[in-house]
C-alpha cells in the first residue's frame, strides 16, 4: 500500500533532510553534479523566500522535495523556475513527483505567474516524461561547463 503524500512548506529544521533526499535521488539517476552550487539546500527557507519550497512526507519521512524561484522579470506577468524536484528512489512511480510539480504550479499561479520554466538533464528520461505528461513544452537544449553538462529547458503556460 502506498502512503499518502503530505505536502507542506519547508521548515528551517528540514535542511539536512532536504539535501539528503535531493542528493540520493540525483545520485540514483546518475545526475548528481558534485561540483555544482547546492548552497540553496543549506537554508531553503531563506533561499526560496521569494518563491516556495515544499517537502513531501509519507509515513512520517521526508521523501520528496521541490522549489520555485522567481525568474528575472521581463515585460508582462512574472514567471517562476521550478527547481530541485526530487523523490527518493523507493518512493518513485507513486505519483509523488507529479504531486510536487502540481503543487509548485499552484504556488506559482497564486503568486501571479503566467508560466513556469525548468531545466532537467538530457539523460533524465523519467523526469522528461513527467514534465511532458504534465504539459511542459521542450523549448531548447542548453549546455554548461564547456558542453560537458547538457540539459533541456522546458516551459508551461499556467
Amino acid at each position: 500500500m502506498t502512503d499518502a503524500l503530505y505536502l507542506r512548506p519547508v521548515a528551517a529544521t528540514d535542511a539536512e533532510r532536504v539535501r539528503a533526499v535531493y542528493e540520493h535521488a540525483m545520485r540514483d539517476a546518475d545526475a548528481y553534479l558534485a561540483a555544482a552550487d547546492h548552497s540553496d539546500l543549506d537554508a531553503p527557507t531563506e533561499a526560496y523566500a521569494d518563491g516556495a519550497f515544499l517537502v513531501g512526507e509519507a509515513g512520517g519521512e521526508v521523501v520528496a522535495v521541490g522549489g520555485l524561484q522567481p525568474v528575472e522579470p521581463g515585460d508582462g506577468p512574472p514567471a517562476f523556475e521550478m527547481t530541485r524536484v526530487a523523490v527518493l528512489p523507493a518512493y518513485q512511480g507513486q505519483g509523488y513527483g507529479r504531486a510536487v510539480v502540481r503543487a509548485l504550479e499552484d504556488a506559482a499561479h497564486e503568486r501571479g505567474a503566467d508560466r513556469v520554466v525548468l531545466e532537467t538533464g538530457e539523460e533524465q528520461r523519467a523526469a522528461q516524461g513527467l514534465y511532458e505528461s504534465l504539459g511542459y513544452e521542450r523549448v531548447e537544449r542548453v549546455s554548461y561547463a564547456e558542453g560537458r553538462i547538457v540539459g533541456l529547458r522546458y516551459r508551461k503556460r499556467l
